[in-house]
């Protein structure tokens, strides 16, 4: 308890922003034994975040702040739970999350015999991250699906006509675009009060996509990944 307390008080002596990230707390080399709790945590968010996805409240200006409350809070949850998600499923996986001392030419890079090439103090951004998913999950059952939903919604709205509407379904993204728009929410979106328009049926694409990075990540989805007692 006496180290802890004088850790702490060395820890706030005159501090500053480079102070705080050579921190001795921050130091660390994550490893799969910390998997869960990056997995776990973004699978909770992610699923708070869908939970908000599905309140809809009448729009009345008395009631913007209210009203926007919703789908903000939707924004910053669904963008940190992936980005924790995504980092899960390259620990359980064995790649670290931790960036270079060195100069590495393949990537993702494995933790095992890596661990002495590492900075302890710096992790990767999500750019970094969803470029390199795709050498670990499999996404062209994903991509395949897609095609198949939009071919079928096509199909189903075949010789229909709506003045104004140039198009009846809704796209259908794939894998490389869904994770360009997670980039885009958490780097972009979530540093502004804003939210980009989405279709009902985009936003639930959205959650599928996650728990397909979850199912074929780690092989466990969302729902019980976010359970975070036994």
């Amino acid at each position: 308890m006496a180290n802890i307390h004088n850790q702490i008080n060395k820890f706030w002596f005159n501090p500053s922003y480079q102070k705080f990230k050579q921190s001795s707390f921050v130091k660390t080399i994550f490893t799969k034994k910390d998997a869960n709790d990056f997995l776990k945590t973004g699978a909770y968010l992610i699923q708070e975040a869908e939970k908000l996805s599905n309140i809809h409240i009448p729009w009345h200006e008395d009631k913007r702040f209210k009203i926007l409350a919703n789908p903000r809070l939707e924004n910053a949850f669904v963008s940190l739970g992936a980005e924790y998600l995504l980092k899960g499923v390259f620990l359980v996986n064995g790649y670290t999350i931790n960036k270079p001392l060195v100069r590495i030419v393949n990537h993702p890079i494995k933790v095992w015999g890596n661990t002495e090439r590492l900075n302890l103090t710096a992790v990767q951004e999500l750019g970094y991250i969803v470029t390199h998913l795709p050498q670990i999950v499999n996404f062209s059952k994903f991509d395949n699906n897609q095609q198949q939903e939009e071919i079928k919604a096509k199909q189903q709205v075949k010789g229909e006509r709506l003045d104004g509407i140039t198009r009846l379904t809704i796209p259908y993204p794939t894998s490389k675009q869904w994770l360009d728009y997670i980039l885009f929410k958490r780097n972009y979106s979530l540093h502004r009060p804003f939210i980009i328009p989405e279709f009902r049926g985009i936003t639930k694409q959205l959650f599928n996509f996650l728990n397909y990075i979850a199912k074929h990540g780690i092989g466990e989805e969302i729902k019980s990944l976010a359970k975070l007692t036994k």
